[in-house]
């Protein structure tokens, strides 16, 4: 077994790793969302109703835009959000020291 302290997280590296993380799993659910979306505005055109036509073809373009837009302004906050945590934490452990931390090789 191999015991090392964590004494530093790279700021920016952790940044990135939240913002794609964030995208991916936003971009899922965008797509989901567009779906379930789309599928009510048929069910507004399959319904014969102007307004319900209208309605649903006008808040499918809403949300796929505002959507879109979504997923990099997330991006964007995530990764601020994981710049500003690395740094405190590594202030934190500037103070504190480190967190130890032991790593076991695999045998299969």
């Amino acid at each position: 077994m191999q015991k090392v302290t964590l004494t530093h997280i790279g700021a920016v590296s952790l940044g990135k790793l939240l913002a794609i993380w964030s995208f991916v799993l936003g971009l899922i659910m965008y797509v989901i969302y567009m779906v379930i979306m789309l599928l009510m505005a048929v069910l507004g055109i399959a319904s014969g109703d102007q307004n319900a036509l209208a309605g649903g073809i006008i808040a499918f373009i809403i949300s796929a835009v505002m959507g879109f837009i979504g997923l990099f302004v997330y991006a964007i906050a995530m990764f601020i959000f994981g710049v500003l945590a690395a740094t405190v934490y590594n202030i934190i452990l500037g103070i504190g020291g480190g967190i130890d931390v032991d790593f076991k090789e695999r045998t299969a």
